[in-house]
């Protein structure tokens, strides 16, 4: 069996593209490159009016490479021109391989041919990094220009129309430029690195198999290809950064003469990228308009922290915009109180990490005593300002844009408001009703049987999604206070349904003796009279207070709600009374010692705010039950 017979069967649709480009090519040969230009331009003021999606990625793209702080009209202005001079690039691209040699030496001007040509001779080797900026194309065309160098060759990817491909390829390689396949493998370009010549990679093509370090001061994947080729050299290569940038209508530049001079100490492969990347971002801040910036550059993935590629002191060094995540809280307070372990998961899952909280007013004192996780709060439902507002705020705007939402929420007016600053990676629970709304890039999937705690649904996504694990830190207590006390906590945020009767309170306070009653401030009056009732200290707490007041020396006696929950991140041993809700769903997280206890008739779990049976399940918990 031969190659022809294992090749993929062409489809109609792949021989009308291939008929289409080869029609193409025939009115290209008769048009003037600069009519070709200028027919770009007028196309890319159409692509640039008619693809909003188009024009966010761009004004993303901007806000990194040039300044994070840029703002409306001068941002959309910087968004229109590059997209108009982007497309008329690509258009002029098309016609660059088959243009006459007296239009190729009108159109091109190539500068440092010399100082080029002689790093790629007598057995040495010269490493071109070059960017998607301008018309890269009209380097395969420089060829001619080189007899001296025996091989001059570029890596590319294969296009997926084979019919398209030979032709595209057979219009690259007809000056004898030598073009290498990524998918065929990397024998060949080391071959031909070992024996001396002139190499050209694209290296600043977004890859999630590279390197995670800075680029434009902000951590991406990016190719380690230079500096695997370099090193591959044995001291008979030399790194250049070598780019074209347009000039007139139809005219363009293409600089040679880069070189990229390396530190002494700079001999791994991670060292070398790092000043490849410092030199490519040297060459396109000359002209950031001519740049490829209508693809996601700093895309954000579902492992958005690979393992073992992260090179930490490199991005602590120069990496200056942080990696943005936005975590948006369920409404439930007793919920996003679980959280927090995932927060301190995404903290340490990479250096550059920077969360920012999206919450209801309620629970906004609370994140923002976690200072040292979260960079900043906004919330929900602020009567001043609006969600977009607050996320606009100079303060918060200036770190640049944000990479990864994850969507806890469930509600439709916080999706809209968020929507003109959507990040490129959106992750939730797959049940959200929101996913009808909007598509979730990574998808968290629920427990089909109740057992599981709920917090083991978000671990679960984060592991499968993310490739993030757990570690024991991540479910530590909280600093807490040292003094010792006992508490009682009778009032729910669950509602009526989780309630203990109040004379089950009294004798429980009779036999613990000197007791305080615990509560928030919504449930202060009640809170007031039955400790008055029950004869005992009333202290009345916010939620952001409880670490001075509970501790690692604390016992609390409660019903199920939010109390507890914080009460555990204190270190607290917390005896819980559950009624609403099953206690291996949602189990305490942080802290040990804690006791749950319910009384399973059949309408438990029933996830109702009140209870509508003559006699509640709570009723058969006794005193003796809740002191074990």
């Amino acid at each position: 069996m031969n190659e022809e017979d294992n090749a993929p069967k062409i489809t109609p649709i792949q021989r009308i593209g291939a008929m289409g480009y080869r029609l193409m090519n025939a009115v290209l040969r008769l048009t003037d490159i600069r009519l070709v230009a200028l027919f770009g331009r007028c196309l890319g003021y159409l692509v640039w009016m008619a693809s909003k999606s188009r024009r966010r990625i761009v004004a993303r793209n901007m806000r990194i490479v040039a300044d994070p702080t840029l703002r409306q009209d001068k941002l959309s202005s910087m968004v229109r021109r590059n997209m108009v001079r982007t497309v008329m690039n690509l258009a002029c691209s098309l016609k660059t391989g088959i243009m006459t040699d007296k239009e190729a030496a009108r159109s091109i001007l190539v500068v440092g041919r010399d100082e080029f040509e002689k790093a790629g001779i007598e057995g040495r080797t010269a490493i071109c990094a070059v960017p998607h900026a301008g018309n890269w194309e009209i380097l395969a065309r420089t060829r001619p220009l080189f007899p001296k160098v025996e091989h001059y060759g570029c890596m590319y990817r294969r296009l997926t129309n084979p019919l398209l491909e030979k032709i595209v390829y057979n219009t690259r390689t007809m000056f004898g430029c030598e073009m290498f396949s990524k998918e065929d493998g990397l024998r060949a370009v080391f071959k031909l690195a070992r024996s001396g010549g002139l190499l050209g990679v694209l290296s600043d093509q977004f890859t999630q198999e590279g390197l995670f370090m800075p680029y434009f001061g902000k951590v991406t994947g990016v190719t380690p290809l230079p500096a695997l080729i370099y090193k591959r050299c044995k001291g008979k290569g030399e790194l250049f950064s070598v780019f074209t940038r347009n000039i007139a209508l139809g005219k363009w530049e293409a600089i040679m003469n880069r070189s990229i001079e390396l530190p002494e100490d700079c001999t791994e492969v991670d060292e070398i990228t790092m000043q490849v990347n410092l030199a490519i971002e040297k060459c396109q801040k000359e002209n950031i308009l001519d740049g490829f910036w209508m693809h996601h550059r700093w895309k954000c993935t579902g492992r958005f922290a690979p393992e073992n590629v992260f090179s930490n002191e490199l991005i602590k060094k120069y990496a200056t915009l942080p990696f943005r995540m936005l975590v948006c809280m369920p409404e439930q307070f007793e919920e996003a109180a679980l959280l927090l372990p995932m927060l301190r998961i995404l903290k340490r899952s990479r250096v550059d990490a920077q969360l920012g909280i999206i919450c209801p007013v309620e629970q906004k004192a609370y994140w923002q005593q976690f200072s040292e996780l979260v960079s900043f709060v906004v919330t929900t439902d602020e009567r001043q300002s609006t969600l977009a507002a607050q996320l606009n705020a100079d303060e918060i705007y200036k770190d640049g844009p944000f990479d990864i939402l994850f969507m806890f929420s469930e509600s439709k007016k916080v999706l809209r408001e968020l929507d003109s600053i959507l990040p490129v990676h959106v992750a939730g629970f797959a049940n959200n009703p929101l996913t009808r709304k909007i598509r979730f890039n990574s998808k968290y999937t629920v427990a089909s049987t109740t057992p599981r705690s709920r917090t083991e649904d978000y671990l679960e996504g984060f592991r499968k999604a993310h490739g993030l694990k757990p570690i024991e830190q991540d479910f530590a207590p909280l600093p807490g206070s040292a003094e010792t006390g006992t508490f009682i906590a009778p009032f729910s945020t669950l509602g009526t349904a989780d309630s203990w009767p109040q004379q089950n309170w009294a004798e429980l306070v009779s036999k613990l003796g000197n007791i305080t009653l615990l509560a928030l401030p919504s449930d202060k009056e009640k809170a007031e009279k039955m400790a008055g009732e029950l004869k005992c200290d009333c202290c009345i707490c916010k939620p952001e207070e409880i670490a001075a007041k509970l501790g690692a020396n604390s016992t609390l006696y409660a019903v199920d709600g939010l109390l507890p929950t914080l009460a555990a991140q204190t270190g607290c041993k917390c005896t819980v009374l559950m009624a609403s809700r099953h206690a291996e769903r949602y189990p305490l997280n942080i802290g040990e010692g804690h006791r749950y206890l319910s009384n399973h008739t059949p309408c438990h779990p029933c996830h109702s705010t009140s209870c509508d049976q003559q006699t509640p399940c709570t009723a058969g918990v006794t005193v003796d039950d809740m002191l074990g």
